[in-house]
C-alpha cells in the first residue's frame, strides 16, 4: 500500500517538475525580451541624437556658409557672429553627447540590473528542478521497488 502514497508524491513531483520547467522558460522569454527592449531603446536614443546633432550643425552650417568677403565690411562682423556660432554649436554638441551617453549608459545599468536578477532566479530554478527530478527519479525508483516486493510469489 505504501507505493499508492509514493505514487501520489510522484504526481506531486512531476506537476512541480512541469511548473520549474514552465518558470524556467518564462525567465529565458524574459532576459530575451529585455536584451530585445534595450536594443530597441538604444536604437531610438541614438537616432534621436543623431538627429539633434544633425539639427545643431545645420544651423551652424548656415552661419558658415554666409560668409562675405574678407575684404568687405560684413566680414568682421559675420566672423564675430561664426566664432560665436562655433562656440555655442561645439557646446551643443558636447552636452547632447553628454545627456545621451548618461541616458544610454542608465538604459544599460537598469537593464543589466534586471538580467542579474532573472539570471539569479533562473539559477535558483534550475537548482530547484534539478533537484524535483532527482527525487521524482528516487520516488519512481522506491515505487518500482515496493510493488516488486508486495508481489505475491510462487514457488
Amino acid at each position: 500500500m505504501g507505493w499508492v502514497s509514493l505514487s501520489l508524491r510522484k504526481l506531486s513531483l512531476r506537476a512541480n517538475v512541469s511548473n520549474l520547467e514552465l518558470r524556467d522558460i518564462q525567465i529565458s522569454r524574459t532576459l530575451r525580451q529585455t536584451q530585445r527592449q534595450l536594443s530597441y531603446e538604444q536604437s531610438i536614443m541614438k537616432n534621436d541624437r543623431a538627429g539633434q546633432l544633425r539639427d545643431i550643425k545645420e544651423v551652424y552650417d548656415a552661419i558658415k556658409a554666409d560668409r562675405p568677403e574678407i575684404d568687405s565690411d560684413e566680414y568682421n562682423e559675420w566672423y564675430m557672429e561664426y566664432q560665436d556660432a562655433r562656440e555655442k554649436y561645439e557646446f551643443e554638441k558636447n552636452e547632447i553627447q553628454t545627456y545621451f551617453d548618461d541616458q544610454l549608459a542608465m538604459l544599460e545599468d537598469e537593464a543589466a540590473d534586471k538580467e542579474a536578477l532573472l539570471q539569479q532566479e533562473q539559477t535558483t530554478v534550475e537548482a530547484q528542478l534539478e533537484a524535483a527530478r532527482a527525487e521524482l527519479e528516487a520516488v519512481s525508483e522506491q515505487i518500482s521497488a515496493d510493488i516488486e516486493s508486495s508481489a505475491i510469489k510462487f514457488n
